[in-house]
């Protein structure tokens, strides 16, 4: 088990004070998180059968008990997990009393949405905060003095983002992963379950389209539509449904840089490579050996890469995805094509692969161009007007931009 000190969350819950409304997906670190970060507070738990935990006295309490303890200890920071499972009326009291000393704690993140648009009971007396993974830079700097191969800390980061799986930390890589056929069917359906959905075949389908690589809405309605999911390939039957995936947190789009179209991806990675494997080699009823569970770890140190680049440089993440031209990195700012770079994640990069480089990203004028791999020593020739950044670059200038923030 490793703990992760999340300075990207603290630095921004820092800028808030109470009324709090703290958000995120199931298995994200909320609770564990703000119960550090408000180290002296009264914690409260809402059972799903609306009973109510009262950690500090290690007792359950009364709906009516709870309500008094907020009005009596006025100074006292007061968290309330799962606050959403408490009777109707309490948000009418909150609309009523107004209380400032309250941290609210949810992980239905379609409610989360509710209450902070017009005709909510409690619109504007909460300051929100979102919770997501781990931030790229936090999960970097936090094992960077445990894993001392490069390689392998980018590789244990990319999924490491994902806290449930910080209890395995210890174990290889492929072990770590094997452990996906236990875990991940029971966290997306608890997913669902908060946000009160049905895991449907059709949102199922759609889950597992993305993991196999289909990125497009035409290319997703494709899909369920040859299974029969739906009576005919009209993309608007298909949009509500991702539309969702994306409210509560399961799916993230990334727009196109040369277009309107946006391009749409599980946002955890560890999710996505169960669906994949399942999808691919039947993962959740058999075993498979080591070379089929890292399949497509490359594909998701792209990803993260490219967003950890984004976050480094304060831009916005695009893609360039076209027949004649596919770039791995394209940031911009203000909507302006300013970086474009490659990743090449693997043992050694030829002259020829270079050269290959040097042609493509030669096509972008007046942007800056990096080429990010594991190591220096593995490209076997400088390239020509592009950056060569590898790993410890990317935490040397990751490291900088958390003094910044700190």
């Amino acid at each position: 088990m490793v703990i992760v000190n999340r300075i990207i969350d603290k630095a921004e819950l820092k800028k808030l004070k109470p009324p709090i409304l703290v958000y995120g997906r199931r298995k994200t670190g909320k609770t564990f998180f703000v119960k550090d970060f408000f180290g002296n507070a009264y914690y409260f738990f809402v059972r799903r059968n609306r009973s109510i935990y009262f950690e500090n006295r290690n007792e359950s309490i009364a709906y009516e008990e709870l309500i008094r303890i907020i009005e009596e200890f006025k100074e006292k920071t007061i968290i309330i997990d799962e606050f959403h499972r408490l009777p109707e009326e309490f948000l009418d009291w909150l609309h009523i009393k107004s209380p400032k000393n309250l941290v609210l704690v949810t992980s239905t993140l379609h409610l989360a949405k509710n209450l902070l648009e017009k005709n909510s009971p409690i619109l504007g007396l909460f300051l929100e905060f979102r919770m997501d993974l781990i931030d790229e830079r936090d999960i970097l700097l936090n094992l960077k003095e445990k894993i001392k191969d490069y390689k392998k800390l980018i590789e244990f980061s990319t999924y490491l983002r994902e806290p449930m799986l910080l209890k395995w930390f210890g174990i290889s890589l492929t072990s770590m992963l094997k452990n996906l056929k236990l875990v991940i069917p029971s966290l997306v359906g608890e997913i669902f379950t908060e946000e009160e959905k049905e895991l449907s075949t059709r949102y199922e389908a759609i889950i597992r389209a993305l993991s196999s690589g289909k990125t497009t809405l035409s290319e997703i309605t494709s899909i369920l539509y040859s299974n029969k999911l739906i009576p005919k390939q009209d993309v608007s039957s298909v949009k509500p449904y991702l539309n969702t995936l994306l409210e509560i947190g399961l799916v993230k789009r990334i727009p196109e840089y040369f277009g309107k179209k946006y391009y749409y991806f599980v946002s955890s990675p560890v999710i996505d490579l169960y669906y994949y494997l399942d999808e691919k080699y039947n993962f959740s009823e058999r075993d498979l050996d080591e070379k089929y569970i890292i399949e497509k770890v490359p594909m998701h140190v792209e990803d993260f890469l490219r967003s950890l680049l984004g976050k480094i440089f304060g831009m916005r993440v695009f893609l360039i995805n076209k027949p004649d031209m596919e770039v791995d990195i394209a940031l911009a700012k203000f909507k302006k094509l300013k970086i474009v770079g490659e990743i090449k994640w693997k043992k050694r990069v030829s002259g020829a692969e270079i050269k290959k480089i040097e042609e493509k990203l030669g096509k972008f004028k007046g942007c800056r161009k990096i080429l990010v791999v594991p190591s220096r020593n593995i490209v076997e020739k400088e390239p020509e007007g592009i950056e060569v950044w590898d790993v410890k670059r990317i935490l040397n200038e990751t490291e900088k931009t958390l003094f910044r923030i700190r």
